[in-house]
């Protein structure tokens, strides 16, 4: 039997928890070592690898997960490897005629002016972008086979592991460019090896069964009507081309506010920015943990025509971003000082942009997993015009603001973004799929992650100012604060239906 949602969400929060502290130390090696400047050229070279690598793979990954969940659970294992096949040949293409690609651009023959440092940067990190490709489509067969809690380990705590380490050397020895751009590719190499020979140890081996009884859900047996269908290579691509639009466009979203500043502000602002995303990121990662932990019980639900069981889980996931999301990002703006000093002096000057994101990150979190079901639901193209729509978005204020109001510009111009995608997946799945969460089942626990953390904020910050010492007395003192009175009032909140829910899982 499948890992359960329950095992597999406890060990991928775990996990994710420690990939999002050590991509933040990473992110904190490399401003502390070279600066605000250095920092901000280094950033501008992972938003290229970044969205090379989601165009190289192009929504198959996603792909993978939908496919291999559904029909899994219908019991058509041979399809498996085809799917997979599927995946691998057009995405290696890809990825082979962009490295290429990159590597010629990168010639002193074609870009005479470019820098020598990003220049060596593109040529050491150009090859990778393959294996960047490779790994991530083996992420999604783990995913699409059950196997979440593998998946979190590989990318939330053995590459970013290997990332610092290689980071620490690039810094101590050299800190130029393009060693820190090979100390963050070099790693994909050994994860992406750990990867593939887990998917071939965790790929079913079983004969198909005929009548597709429903072996993953809590359902007896599936109507003949709701049996997902076989896939082919176009039924795959259909999808996942979709997908693949949309997850470019992700990546352009994510980083595209760091290239503009570079552009406008110079790349000490964009190092600035930089570290202000890469700390909004870490809160983010719990919306992706959501989406990765959630995806295939989705997707294998709604294969099978399980509505129910498929909003109980969206309840699920929503109060846990609201539990988890919200106390972090006002955390974030309460101490933005204090943690941005953390990077160096100069960062402290983008404190202020947590106040506008964080209130647009808040407001996504309470949504709940919407990008999860658009997905898992067959509905790439939904999301897809969600996307394009929220990139026009970004943009066109990134385009007006930054001249205007600096940083400020490029944080309002982000929020804006956020809102669009949020609020258009959000009246998608709420309204067109029927999928939503009752007001009484969120408003307690976004009554406790709202103002525990706001209130003891505001009380420590008076008594002891923006400083190390408000901020750890904040942290032993409300952390434990808040987890009491999540159990005080778990009833409320949904944790004891939850955690008999877990309990029922784990003993199957």
């Amino acid at each position: 039997m499948a890992r359960s949602l329950a095992r597999s969400g406890a060990f991928s929060s775990l996990y994710v928890m420690y990939g999002s502290a050590a991509a933040f130390l990473a992110t904190l090696l490399v401003s502390n070592g070279v600066g605000e400047a250095g920092a901000g050229a280094f950033f501008q070279v992972m938003a290229f690898f970044a969205i090379a690598t989601s165009l190289c793979v192009f929504g198959a990954d996603t792909g993978l997960v939908r496919t291999m969940s559904a029909q899994r659970a219908v019991g058509r294992y041979s399809s498996l490897p085809q799917l997979m096949r599927f995946a691998f040949g057009p995405a290696t293409v890809i990825a082979l005629v962009l490295a290429v690609a990159a590597l010629l651009w990168a010639l002193p023959a074609v870009t005479p002016k470019l820098g020598a440092d990003v220049r060596a940067a593109v040529l050491v990190s150009a090859p990778f972008v393959v294996v960047a490709a490779w790994m991530t489509l083996c992420f999604g067969a783990l995913r699409g086979l059950g196997h979440t809690v593998e998946f979190t380990f590989l990318q939330s705590a053995l590459l970013p592991t290997l990332r610092i380490g290689a980071v620490l050397l690039a810094v101590a020895f050299s800190g130029a460019i393009a060693y820190l751009a090979l100390a963050w590719a070099v790693p994909l190499l050994v994860v992406f090896v750990v990867a593939a020979l887990w998917v071939r140890k965790y790929m079913p081996q079983q004969e198909d069964v005929p009548s597709y009884p429903a072996r993953h859900l809590a359902v007896e047996q599936v109507p003949p009507t709701a049996v997902a269908a076989p896939e082919s290579a176009r039924s795959f691509w259909a999808f996942s081309s979709a997908r693949g639009v949309s997850a470019m466009v992700e990546a352009v979203l994510e980083w595209v506010d760091v290239l503009l500043i570079g552009l406008f502000l110079g790349p000490a602002a964009s190092g600035i920015y930089g570290a202000v995303n890469r700390c909004v990121r870490v809160g983010a990662m719990v919306e992706h943990t959501a989406r990765v932990v959630t995806g295939p019980d989705i997707s294998a639900a709604i294969a099978t025509g399980d509505q129910p069981r498929a909003r109980q889980i969206f309840v699920s996931a929503t109060r846990i971003l609201i539990a988890v999301g919200w106390p972090f990002f006002i955390t974030l703006a309460a101490f933005g000082p204090v943690l941005l000093g953390f990077f160096g002096e100069g960062f402290t000057a983008g404190a202020p942009l947590f106040f506008i994101i964080g209130a647009a990150m808040l407001v996504q979190m309470a949504a709940g997993g919407v990008q999860s079901v658009l997905l898992m639901s067959g509905r790439a193209r939904w999301q897809l015009y969600n996307k394009l729509a929220a990139l026009l978005v970004a943009l066109v204020l990134n385009l007006a603001l930054i001249p205007l109001w600096g940083l400020a510009g490029a944080a309002t111009a982000w929020a804006a973004a956020v809102l669009t995608d949020c609020g258009l997946a959000t009246a998608q799945v709420y309204g067109k799929l029927g999928i939503r969460p009752r007001l009484t089942e969120v408003l307690p626990i976004m009554a406790l992650a709202a103002l525990t953390p706001g209130a003891g904020a505001a009380a420590i910050i008076t008594l002891w100012g923006q400083s190390f010492v408000a901020l750890a007395v904040y942290a032993l003192l409300l952390v434990p604060l808040y987890l009491a009175l999540i159990y005080r009032f778990r009833r409320a909140v949904g944790l004891e239906a939850l955690v008999a829910s877990i309990t029922r899982k784990l003993r199957r």
